[in-house]
């Protein structure tokens, strides 16, 4: 975690760069005297937690959190000042914490934790989003599909078809590639060539011989057979 500290005053600079660093030793902290410095090195560097004094001397802290937001968008934004009527413009810039002076541990750590949380909710909205697609290669393209689109996919002399709600595409991937990238999302093999996404299931019913086959929503004239050693495993998954 890269820290930037912006603060005229060395003491208070000091003091908030102490405490960070007994509640994050891992933390890599710059610290800046003024405003004029600290946009030349947001500029040119990288930082996850700006740490702002309302107060600098030669810009206003709000205008420089303001400006800041837009070279750094990624990054959190903290006033760390000696004012507290500022907390509205704190709202405006989305600044993740008010932290007044003179500062203390228990006030650092829960400055910290807030970051630490914000950032896990946004690396999980991200790993949601990036597990919600499937890459599919078409025609030297690679698509990608939304999975809950897709309601099975099967083999055919090598070649994977995935059907969807909108259309279907054919892949070279393997069928067993298909099934460890989705086995997680709802989807379950009941036949070598078959991969069902089960919440499209409508109906299980018998085929020759005591085997059964599934009909798929929106595929019903499709009659997809479920092998011996399967069936057992998606009536128990369907509570049957």
């Amino acid at each position: 975690m890269k820290v930037a500290i912006i603060d005229d005053e060395k003491p208070a600079r000091s003091e908030l760069s102490y405490l960070i660093r007994e509640a994050a030793p891992e933390a890599i902290i710059t610290e800046i005297e003024n405003g004029e410095t600290a946009l030349e090195i947001l500029s040119n560097e990288r930082f996850d937690l700006l740490c702002i004094d309302i107060n600098l001397g030669d810009i206003s802290g709000t205008v420089l959190a303001a400006t800041a937001r837009k070279i750094l968008p990624d990054a959190e934004i903290v006033f760390a000042t000696a004012y507290n009527n500022y907390a509205e413009k704190a709202f405006e810039i989305d600044a993740i914490y008010y932290l007044l002076k003179p500062f203390s541990a228990k006030k650092v750590t829960q400055m910290l934790d807030k970051y630490s949380r914000k950032k896990q909710a946004h690396s999980a909205e991200a790993s949601c989003c990036l597990t919600s697609k499937i890459p599919v290669t078409v025609d030297k393209k690679i698509l990608l599909l939304d999975i809950s689109e897709i309601v099975y996919i099967e083999s055919q002399n090598r070649i994977c078809i995935i059907h969807t709600r909108s259309g279907e595409y054919r892949d070279c991937t393997t069928l067993s590639c298909y099934e460890d990238k989705l086995s997680t999302s709802g989807f379950f093999r009941i036949q070598k060539s078959y991969l069902i996404n089960m919440k499209y299931a409508s109906e299980i019913y018998p085929w020759f011989n005591g085997t059964f086959c599934v009909k798929m929503a929106g595929f019903e004239t499709a009659n997809l057979p479920v092998s011996r050693t399967q069936i057992k495993t998606l009536k128990k998954l369907f509570g049957i």
